[in-house]
């Protein structure tokens, strides 16, 4: 019996190494990704005017997902973050609130990390990560609604963001190629936001807000390993 248990268990650990990763290996994940916003935002400018309580709040969106990991070590990889555009209704908060829809906005955030994998040689792998986010904001259009509340036809334009990326995750092997992926992401995003209302005299009235998104990101992929 002894001698049996000694066979599974070195079965066992051969089977082990079979699945596990290392250096050189490529780590391709594709799934859906939630951005779970938290909005804080700071009071609207109109014309260098300061509206306390004039505050907005976006959106959440789900949206397909990618990664390209390369393991630069047994432990250590680099890892880049794409996806399909992720979309955000910006809605009015504070003073605003219960206003509507003031506007939207895509964006795409591409994110370099460096992960740390904690157990490479066994089926079920944890892992942490630091990165740089660099969040692209496009298709930026506004509402009836805030053009009511401006005074007129009014346009939206959102300035890029960069910022501090923090990662934990799990790998779970399938197959010695094929595995599952859990991740969630913290992103430091913040929305710097000009609108211009135009006037009845041709002129242009130029407003503007702040508000800090700071979403999680909760991804789940299925992954191959090459």
């Amino acid at each position: 019996m002894i001698r049996k248990l000694a066979v599974l268990a070195a079965a066992g650990l051969i089977s082990t190494g079979a699945l596990a990763q290392s250096q050189g290996d490529f780590l391709f994940r594709i799934g859906a990704g939630h951005i779970d916003t938290d909005t804080s935002s700071g009071n609207l400018f109109v014309g260098g005017t300061e509206l306390d309580g004039y505050n907005i709040e976006v959106g959440n969106n789900t949206r397909p997902i990618a990664t390209v990991g390369f393991m630069v070590s047994d432990h250590f990889a680099l890892e880049l973050l794409a996806s399909w555009p992720f979309d955000h209704d910006i809605d009015g908060d504070g003073v605003l609130a219960g206003a509507g829809k003031l506007g939207d906005t895509k964006h795409l955030p591409p994110t370099l990390s460096l992960q740390y994998h904690f157990l490479p040689n066994r089926a079920f792998r944890p892992y942490a990560g630091i990165g740089f986010n660099y969040t692209l904001f496009f298709d930026d259009n506004t509402t009836q609604v805030l053009d009511d509340t401006l005074g007129g036809p009014s346009s939206l334009d959102i300035e890029d963001s960069y910022g501090l990326a923090l990662q934990l995750g799990a790998d779970f092997d399938i197959t010695d190629t094929l595995f599952l992926n859990v991740d969630v992401r913290w992103i430091d995003i913040e929305a710097d936001a000009t609108i211009r209302t135009a006037n009845p005299d041709g002129s242009a009235t130029i407003s503007r807000i702040q508000a800090d998104i700071d979403p999680l990101v909760i991804s789940s992929s299925i992954g191959f390993r090459f």
